[in-house]
């Protein structure tokens, strides 16, 4: 008798074991947004296990980061200034949107969204100056995370979703905005909810402001962009990809939103 209860309980701990450990929303977990308020269950605990994880993947050996600061750093590899580290969420605007017109455009000529490339850089021009954030920067980061609008991922363009808003997997596309100026103003609350105890001026329509901006109030806001990396994305080198956009958006000679000079075509 003894013998078998051990047995069973080796059989069942090797189990255990072997299970999948879930720390994150399930993968078949949808949110939609239509204008009413949705509930979110658990959804704070996951966020902090998230962070967790993203914070284990930072090199952290003082002999490897002595090393790769030596052979290569990443000013290096991004072409970027040297005072990107301290470049700032919020503030005035660099580029103009002539500019960002034309680097929409010369990436992505066709825009597969209810808008024009006008239309939508206007949008994230008033929606995130009205905020106080640098409005080209954060067109910049919706150009990462959507592939410069072209998309291909695992949101599709009807959704309007321009930062990856509870997209939790390869397998969930997450939320839904009803037309594009809806999509850019929770992108920009999105991001305040990262950076700022402020909260945004029009109604909160992003699905998880709340979680993340509560959680920000306790362990601490973004000030500069290199200040998400692992927080925003798992990527170590998120923020050096959106300053390398924005570097090469500057460099654009633009009239009327169509391209004069790009770097690419020298």
């Amino acid at each position: 008798m003894k013998k078998s209860f051990i047995s069973f309980f080796l059989t069942l701990s090797f189990i255990c074991l072997q299970a999948p450990v879930l720390a994150g929303p399930k993968d078949n977990a949808l949110i939609k947004v239509r204008g009413d308020k949705l509930p979110f269950n658990n959804l704070l605990e996951n966020e902090k296990a998230r962070e967790i994880r993203n914070a284990k993947k930072v090199i952290t050996d003082r002999d490897l980061q002595i090393l790769g600061s030596v052979l290569l750093t990443k000013r290096d590899i991004w072409h970027l200034p040297e005072d990107y580290e301290k470049i700032t969420i919020k503030g005035k605007a660099v580029a103009t949107r002539q500019q960002a017109v034309a680097f929409l455009k010369w990436y992505c000529p066709v825009l597969p969204l209810d808008t024009t490339p006008e239309e939508l850089v206007t949008d994230y021009y008033l929606e995130a100056s009205k905020e106080g954030m640098k409005w080209d920067m954060v067109f910049c980061q919706a150009l990462l995370e959507t592939g410069f609008f072209n998309f291909g991922g695992t949101v599709v363009p009807e959704q309007n979703n321009f930062c990856g808003l509870g997209t939790t997997s390869a397998t969930v596309r997450g939320s839904y905005f009803l037309t594009p100026l809806l999509g850019v103003r929770a992108h920009v609350q999105h991001l305040m909810a990262y950076t700022t105890m402020e909260k945004p001026r029009n109604e909160i329509i992003d699905p998880r402001y709340k979680l993340v901006h509560d959680l920000k109030s306790k362990t601490g806001f973004a000030t500069t962009w290199r200040e998400l990396n692992g927080k925003w994305a798992t990527g170590s080198d998120y923020a050096e990809k959106i300053i390398a956009l924005h570097e090469e958006m500057k460099s654009i000679i633009a009239v009327n939103g169509n391209l004069l000079e790009h770097s690419r075509l020298r």
